[in-house]
């Protein structure tokens, strides 16, 4: 997202600030969340926003471009709409953790209600990623052509990790 939108240079200094090595990177495996943090940390230092909005830019970019590229067959296999891409979310990470090392995916719960509202619980070992999942919600929105609003976003109680609900409204 860096590089694309602000060249290699300022990607650079992103990593040069996080002290992640250039050549830290391989495809197909997961990485330990204190680089994800620090390199969110360093994004948002060196691009001026805040870190909550780094992540969120970074959900958004992550289903308009790398989500598009690397699994759109299988996305298009998982729903034809928002409601039923996410009610099948579960199974799509069950079927691609097979191709990642030390994967532990997120669970999600979904639930339809009335008059155009959608609860999306958000289920993980990780924390401070909720940004992150609103702009997966915000790009994948966009991607199925429903638009919609967050309307709330409610920290649930939990030992580790984190559960949050976001409360959506959908507009179209």
């Amino acid at each position: 997202m860096v590089i694309e939108g602000h060249g290699e240079p300022i990607w650079d200094q992103v990593m040069a600030k996080a002290g992640v090595p250039g050549d830290s990177f391989l495809s197909m495996r997961s990485y330990d969340d204190e680089i994800t943090y620090r390199l969110a940390v360093a994004s948002s230092d060196v691009l001026g926003i805040d870190v909550d909005t780094a992540l969120h830019a970074f959900g958004q970019h992550w289903v308009n471009h790398t989500l598009a590229r690397d699994y759109d067959a299988l996305v298009r296999s998982t729903g034809s709409t928002m409601l039923e891409f996410l009610g099948n979310l579960n199974a799509l990470h069950d079927r691609i953790s097979t191709t990642f090392l030390d994967y532990q995916p997120p669970e999600f719960r979904v639930s339809e209600l009335e008059n155009n509202r959608m609860d999306v619980e958000y289920i993980s070992h990780r924390k401070g990623l909720k940004s992150f999942v609103s702009g997966l919600l915000v790009a994948l929105s966009d991607r199925f052509g429903e638009p919609m609003t967050i309307q709330e976003v409610e920290d649930l109680v939990v030992s580790d990790g984190t559960h949050t609900r976001f409360k959506l409204l959908m507009d179209g």
